[in-house]
This record gives structure tokens, C-alpha cells and sequence, in this order.
């Protein structure tokens, strides 16, 4: 495969990646084609940057990833303003990594599994407002509201979300996620399983079900009420939460009479962006029905008004109270894959690197 030529200076780099957690930059670094210098040394940054780099090549792009020092969208747009001062040519942000998925999507008939990818369209910051003592109110002026993507990005979705652009996008998605889990370091990343993909009653609380002697979970019957931090801390098979509150999933099913399994899907919609971890069914749905949404995260909403910006981020939870750390190391390996399917349909716009790879 051609390989786009070697920048000569920073201003050179048109793409970002920023990634929050360690294992989402791994698996990103992992899908690199080539590395200019060790951890962006060659390059360097500008005086007073914070951050850390590593460029390199992916596909026909050179590109540059950033680590974040912690989570959250606050964190974000520090690292996407020193981003800016190093690298002022930066054309596109893929913040890329791990989400909790609105399992039934933006409408009934889309199921969202595990492991599934969300490209976003929009993005909503949904603790940006006003909280009063019985209720919190979002801000959604014009002035309040995060813009839409620019023309370019917009086209390229619109193009994306055809029948057969998804089709490519996902197959070569699973390319990429298969030739990743080749990768020393990797095995532990492979998909969890069917049976470990579950979805509860978005009311079935996260609690001890049958441990009389916890005073705490015993009186837990309204999404009010609270639970014991032991519970909060134990795994649904520790406190006996019952399959018989499980919803079907047709995805699933179809998938346990196939021979190649379940593979992930690639969603497009609007992602919530907050300060906020998601851990509540009902609050979920209640949001998702009000805004549209089809996932949450937390550094998106950092980044968006910083640089022309795209969110690719995998399903490791259902944002309910059950979520886990069980499916983070495959979803971040299935975000970096679709990643890197997303930049071999974003077209080259400079002509003398068109020039210098194809001798246009």
C-alpha cells in the first residue's frame, strides 16, 4: 500500500486522535502503518504544550494521536487547545475510544450490542444547565448548543450511512479488528461472548437480591432509593441479579445460529457528552427519548468546538446500573478498527500529497 510522504513540519499533520484511557490509545497505536520518530520527538511542540504525541501513518494519512492525562470533557479541551498550538493544520479530530450505548438506538427497530460502534453526527452536553430542586434543565439556546459538523465532515457521513458505504465501513472494520487481535498483547481483548452481552430491565437495579442482612439494598425499590457501596462495587453474579429480568435481544439470537458469530455494527447519531458517568437504565432511556441520543461519553464535548471533530467510540456498556469494565479492552479494540476504516474513506484533499502518491 502507497504510504503518504514524511511531513516536513508540524503544520504538516492534518489528523488529531485523542484518546482518554490507555488501553484506548494502545489499540489506536496498534493500527498505526508507520511511526515518524519515538513518541513525536522528531516533531516536538510548541513551548508551553502539555501534552504527549506519538505521528505516524495511518493508511494514507499522517496523523497524530494525543494522550489525555484524565477523563472527562474538561480535560479534553485543555488537551485539543495545546493540540492546536503544536499542530496548527490540523483538518479533522477523531476522538475515538469507549462509550455506553442507548441500546434500542434512536428508534425500536435498531438494536445496539456490545462492542458496536457509534460514529457521531451531533454531539449534546447534557449537564450544561440549570439544576433546581426538583429537576435539572439543560441549556438549548442557539448560544448554548455545540455546532453541527462542518460541510465536509457532514458529506462524508451522509455518504457513510448509504447501504453500501456501511457495508464497506463495517467489513473493513472487522479487517482491521481481526488483524489487531494478531498483535502481542491483544489476546485479551477478543470478544467476551454472547452470553456475556446482557441487557436488563432498565428499572432491574444493580443491588443485592438476596441478602436479607443489607438494610440498604433490602429497601432499594424505587430509582430514589439508594444501594450499599458493596454493591456498587460487586459483579451482577456476586449479588444474584436474575437473568429472568434480561431482554431479548433478535441480534443476539441470529448471531448464536451463525457460524461467524457476532460481529459489530457501525450506528451513526447524535452522542451525549458529559462530566457525568452514566449508570442508570431509566435516566438513560429518559434522556435518549428527549435528545435523540444513541450513546454517552465524556470527552466528546471537550473536543468539538476545538477542531472539526468526529466521535468513533464502541459500546462497553449499557449505561445502566450493571455496567463493568468486562467489554472495555474489545471495545476499544473495535473503536480503533472502525477508526482506521473511517480514515480509508476520508479523501485526500492535498493535491501535492495526491501528487506524491500517485504522480497526479
Amino acid at each position: 500500500m502507497a504510504s503518504p510522504p514524511q511531513p516536513k513540519e508540524r503544520k504538516d499533520f492534518k489528523i488529531a486522535i485523542i484518546c482518554a484511557l490507555r488501553s484506548e490509545a494502545d489499540a489506536v497505536e496498534a493500527l498505526f502503518d508507520k511511526f515518524w520518530g519515538d513518541d513525536g520527538e522528531m516533531y516536538g511542540k510548541a513551548p508551553g504544550d502539555p501534552n504527549a504525541y506519538t505521528t505516524g501513518v495511518i493508511g494514507l494519512h499522517n496523523v497524530v494521536l494525543a494522550y489525555m492525562p484524565g477523563m472527562g470533557k474538561g480535560s479534553a479541551a485543555s488537551v485539543a487547545s495545546s493540540f492546536r498550538s503544536s499542530f496548527g493544520g490540523i483538518e479533522l479530530a477523531l476522538v475515538v475510544g469507549i462509550c455506553g450505548g442507548v441500546p434500542n438506538g434512536t428508534d425500536a427497530e435498531t438494536e445496539v450490542l456490545l462492542g458496536d460502534v457509534i460514529i457521531s453526527t451531533g454531539v449534546l452536553q447534557y449537564d450544561f444547565g440549570r439544576q433546581l430542586p426538583d429537576k435539572f434543565i439543560s441549556k438549548d439556546t442557539l448560544d448554548d448548543k455545540l455546532g453541527r459538523p462542518n460541510t465536509e465532515i457532514r458529506s462524508l457521513l451522509a455518504k457513510l450511512q448509504g447501504r453500501r458505504s456501511r457495508m464497506r465501513l463495517r467489513e473493513n472494520t472487522v479487517y482491521y479488528l481481526t488483524s489487531l487481535f494478531q498483535e502481542p498483547g491483544f489476546e485479551n481483548a477478543r470478544y467476551p461472548g454472547l452470553d456475556a452481552d446482557k441487557l436488563f430491565e432498565p428499572t432491574y437495579r444493580h443491588k443485592h437480591h438476596n441478602l436479607p442482612s443489607c438494610i440498604i439494598c433490602t429497601k432499594c425499590e424505587k430509582k430514589e432509593d439508594e444501594v450499599c457501596m458493596a454493591a456498587l462495587n460487586a459483579s451482577c453474579s456476586e449479588l444474584k441479579c436474575s437473568d429472568e429480568n434480561l431482554i431479548s435481544r433478535d441480534r443476539l439470537k441470529k448471531a448464536r445460529e451463525t457460524a461467524d458469530g457476532q460481529k459489530p455494527c457501525v450506528h451513526f447519531g447524535k452522542i451525549a457528552s458529559g462530566d457525568i458517568v452514566m449508570k442508570s437504565g431509566e435516566e438513560r432511556d429518559r434522556i435518549a427519548l428527549k435528545e435523540n441520543v444513541i450513546a454517552f461519553e465524556m470527552e466528546g464535548a471537550g473536543v468539538w468546538d476545538k477542531f472539526p471533530c468526529v466521535i468513533i467510540k464502541a459500546v462497553c456498556d449499557y449505561a445502566d446500573s450493571h455496567k463493568n469494565k468486562k467489554w472495555q479492552s474489545y471495545a476499544a479494540a473495535t473503536a480503533a478498527a472502525c477508526m482506521k476504516a473511517f480514515l480509508k474513506e476520508w479523501v485526500l484533499a492535498d493535491e501535492s500529497v495526491a501528487t506524491a502518491l500517485y504522480g497526479m
